[in-house]
């Protein structure tokens, strides 16, 4: 009979194990789920800063573009008004 009460013993302890292990590897899955979707949802935000980003950089050369138009206007006006 110890024979078969150290089998017992073990086949619990297994059982104990799996089961354990069985619940780590499922709260594992889940933060390593979790985390994948927050990459997903990081990833996006930053496309889309990326792309406000860009759209920020075309408006503001844009504007310099008209800003040195006007300078280079208003400075011939001067010139022809003063130095004329």
């Amino acid at each position: 009979m110890d024979k078969l009460n150290e089998l017992e013993v073990l086949v619990d302890k297994v059982l104990k194990d799996y089961t354990r292990l069985k619940e780590e590897n499922e709260q594992l899955w889940s933060q390593m789920n979790e985390a994948l979707s927050k990459i997903e949802r990081l990833d996006k935000e930053k496309r889309e800063l990326e792309t406000l980003v860009e759209s920020y950089r075309s408006s503001l050369s844009s504007l310099v573009e008209r800003l040195q138009k006007i300078i280079g206007i208003t400075e011939s006006a001067y010139e022809e008004k003063y130095h004329n």
